[in-house]
């Protein structure tokens, strides 16, 4: 059985037995795209999913923005050591000065979570985050607890890229990524023209859980059209997997079409680890580069070190091995949400590694 043929029929079994609604999958090998499957349905009324439908990928967004971060360095208008405040002044507010990009990108920088009382008005506007982050008080010094932060991640380090670049990061991420990969199909703010195609996200929990917060159901978040709309660069990319996978390709081995987006030694210096520890946010061992999980630290990633990447929460991922060129993205429909449950995503790695002779 083909490759394609074996995938396809595991996301076709996976949706018709109820466990999955709507799957895109992409994987590239050595530069040449050699999966690209589509199944499923995008929305209630049972519109079917299409390669190109953006769907949001919640912290899979963190790894394309960690590359324009990279991108930023390997042009020497940032260090990686360097202030935040350097950039973004207020930020240094109640004893946060010390906060450099490395301590962001590596989740040590001590403000993990933000205050409960942040609405979805608030989540959708992001001049107002910005001002709430710069407002937040650290609950650990810079470097000292590996804390993942969820949110806290994105907005700082949208604003020294802004700082530097004096572009929009939407703008940057549409200019300095997309374009020179010709994808059309990923966004960090999604522009009004693109709306009616976006795909919405359900879950599996039924109503077990409610949306009496603003992450009490998190799909009302994710299908929050001001939400969608507005700069989140920790989590509110829309983007299909095959522009997902696009970029990790051109982060590997010849790139794509010509395009490498960072340099080999850059992404040597990007997937260094910078802490293997339990995460006091994640409650199990992770282990970080400057922006991107290691290796075992997601199950679909397999157990090499060298492979990189991020996942979102409920189920979709991104991520490279550069060892063996594979690039490997994955979105979807129905987050899931039942603890312990099986990693998709893993299921179908797995199979592709397998045919492509490619160790764990």
């Amino acid at each position: 059985m083909s490759l394609v043929q074996e995938l396809t029929n595991h996301i076709e079994f996976a949706i018709g037995t109820g466990r999955e609604e709507g799957i895109q999958l992409c994987v590239y090998h050595r530069g040449h795209c050699i999966v690209d499957i589509t199944r499923g349905v995008r929305d209630d009324a049972g519109t079917p999913l299409t390669p190109v439908d953006p769907v949001l990928v919640w912290s899979t967004s963190k790894g394309i923005t960690a590359t324009c971060m990279h991108i930023l360095a390997e042009r020497g208008l940032i260090n990686y050591d360097d202030s935040v405040a350097r950039y973004w002044p207020e930020f240094a507010k109640h004893g946060k000065s010390a906060i450099s990009i490395r301590h962001l990108m590596s989740h040590t920088a001590g403000i993990p979570h933000l205050p409960d009382w942040v609405s979805f008005d608030d989540y959708a506007n992001y001049a107002r985050m910005c001002e709430i982050v710069a407002d937040m008080t650290p609950v650990s010094r810079a470097g000292q607890i590996p804390a993942y932060h969820g949110l806290t991640y994105g907005w700082p380090l949208a604003k020294v890229l802004e700082a530097v670049d004096n572009r929009p990061f939407g703008q940057f991420v549409q200019e300095e990524i997309c374009w020179p990969l010709d994808i059309r199909d990923l966004f960090i703010g999604l522009p009004a023209d693109r709306v009616a195609s976006a795909a919405r996200l359900s879950h599996d929990l039924g109503a077990q859980i409610t949306a009496d917060s603003a992450f009490g159901d998190p799909t009302a978040m994710a299908n929050h059209p001001g939400i969608q709309a507005t700069c989140m660069p920790a989590a509110n990319m829309m983007a299909s997997a095959h522009a997902i996978a696009r970029v990790y390709a051109a982060l590997v081995g010849e790139g794509v079409d010509g395009v490498r987006l960072l340099t080999t030694r850059r992404v040597e210096i990007a997937t260094k680890v910078q802490r293997w520890a339990h995460d006091h946010t994640l409650d199990t061992e992770r282990g970080f580069g400057l922006g991107y999980f290691l290796g075992s630290s997601l199950p679909a990633m397999g157990t090499r070190d060298t492979t990189f990447g991020h996942d979102g929460f409920g189920g979709a991922i991104g991520f490279a091995d550069p060892v063996h060129e594979l690039a490997f993205s994955m979105t979807k429909t129905r987050m899931t949400l039942t603890p312990n449950a099986p990693t998709f995503s893993a299921e179908l790695a797995t199979i592709v590694r397998t045919h492509l002779n490619i160790p764990a």
